[in-house]
């Protein structure tokens, strides 16, 4: 067995010690800034986006790469972890399960981060899920039985439960205008950037770096809380005064909306909260749309590759690349290229944001039917190309969710309402991997179930057409 590299097993092991000083640090500066979240009222003039909008996308963009980088580095370095030297006795079913208890705690945990980074500062939340996410990582690779591996992965999904929320929702709040899709596109893109980059990881526990699988998961909890610097320093929640002025009646608006907007935001109960975002039909829409997309996203996600593999006989090594690849190429260009196309038509119809993963699932929803129905026939390359669609809807959506939800409910309670959809969406995940499987043992193709995620896919886009229209200006 090849030893450990001294200096980074050195590094790795200060994570702890760096983790503690950075909490120390945020609480110090969370109590000089408060712990209230800045109020901005949703009826404050919109304004251009100032150099902190952009500077919060790039800073959070690093935070969503490594919280996704480290949900897939875990299903990479499966083998690694479930065999040969140093791993931890487990089947494949127990290994499952690791991956279950942090979606479980994930979704259950979703809206409660929500409703926190809609009561409280949304930077310190995001660096306090940073810090956990960090220790979390650091000790998933010093797990020396099950038990306290399904621990620690359980308590990961308290950590990123709190993050995307508070982060979506930040953003958002900086981006008010013609760049809120384009932002939030730009965010979300680090999604599939730290799902290619795990293969990294893999190269780092095996050939050429021989790190091993622990050493990998504690570098980069390092990675993690030393990056919690550059959060601390250069991430901070937006105030109205900080937006770029058109003009003097913009800056007597914003000093007014800011004056009336404490008392606004600080008197909501939970019960109003609920009250707010569950009036009218608009949420009821998003969350069954969510559902439908979610039960494609995650079938795609964990029974793609044995789909391939019944349907054409192939290889699992040929399989998982072509199953993953082509998919999340999908993905990255949707999600940069529908945020500008979103953005753009808004600035003409207000119900774009809506209108662009619409026209995108109604689109997606035939061809994956028609790549389930006639797969054989097509051939792989023309199955790929049509599946790949999916990753074209899944990529619009990412990018204008957030957006889309804020133009629905009170924009005050956007993270309580983005952590309900995350529930429903992740909750739609859990059951689809659990009736995959199901099915499969009874005997049902997989491209049965294939087909009706297509059938759900194209209720998505109708869903979308449906929500609550916004009057032009």
């Amino acid at each position: 067995m090849t030893q450990p590299n001294p200096i980074l097993a050195f590094l790795a092991d200060l994570t702890p010690w760096v983790a503690i000083v950075i909490a120390v640090l945020a609480i110090i500066a969370a109590s000089k800034k408060g712990l209230g979240k800045p109020a901005i009222s949703p009826n404050a003039p919109i304004t251009k986006p100032g150099k902190w909008a952009w500077i919060a996308v790039a800073v959070l963009w690093v935070v969503v790469m490594l919280n996704y980088f480290d949900r897939q580095l875990l299903a990479v370095l499966n083998k690694s972890m479930t065999e040969g030297p140093g791993c931890i006795q487990m089947t494949q079913a127990q290994f499952g399960m690791v991956t279950s208890a942090f979606l479980i705690v994930y979704a259950a945990l979703s809206p409660v981060g929500g409703y926190l980074a809609d009561r409280f500062s949304r930077s310190f939340i995001i660096m306090c899920s940073l810090v956990v996410w960090s220790v979390v990582t650091w000790m998933t690779g010093k797990s020396e039985s099950y038990e306290e591996l399904i621990f620690w992965r359980a308590a990961m999904g308290v950590s990123e439960a709190f993050y995307i929320p508070a982060a979506l929702a930040l953003i958002t709040d900086y981006h008010r205008g013609g760049t809120r899709s384009l932002a939030t596109g730009l965010h979300m893109s680090g999604i599939y950037a730290g799902q290619v980059l795990a293969g990294c990881g893999a190269m780092m526990a095996g050939d050429p770096c021989q790190l091993g699988w622990r050493l990998t998961f504690e570098l980069f909890g390092f990675i993690g809380v030393a990056y919690g610097l550059v959060v601390l320093f250069f991430l901070r929640d937006p105030k109205a005064e900080e937006a770029t002025l058109a003009d003097k009646a913009s800056e007597a608006a914003i000093e007014t909306a800011t004056a009336a907007a404490p008392t606004v935001a600080a008197t909501f109960t939970l019960g109003q909260m609920l009250k707010s975002i569950f009036t009218g039909r608009g949420m009821y829409l998003l969350l069954l749309m969510i559902s439908f997309a979610g039960f494609a996203n995650w079938f795609l996600l964990g029974w793609y590759p044995r789909l391939l593999q019944d349907m054409f006989n192939i290889s699992e090594a040929e399989a998982g690349p072509q199953a993953t690849f082509w998919i999340n190429i999908a993905k990255y260009i949707s999600v940069l290229a529908c945020a500008v196309i979103a953005d753009r038509w808004y600035l003409h119809n207000k119900n774009a944001r809506a209108y662009v993963p619409g026209i995108a699932f109604c689109l997606a929803g035939p061809c994956v039917l028609l790549a389930m129905l006639f797969g054989v026939e097509i051939g792989l390359a023309a199955v790929l190309a049509l599946v790949a669609m999916q990753g074209v809807a899944q990529g619009s959506m990412d990018a204008t969710l957030m957006p889309v939800l804020r133009n629905t409910i009170d924009e005050r309670f956007a993270a309580t309402g983005y952590g309900l959809l995350n529930l429903t969406s992740v909750g739609a995940g859990a059951l689809v991997s659990w009736l995959g499987g199901m099915l499969k043992d009874a005997g049902t193709p997989l491209s049965t179930v294939l087909s009706l995620a297509g059938v759900l896919m194209i209720l998505c886009g109708i869903i979308l057409f449906c929500l609550p229209r916004k009057e032009n200006a």
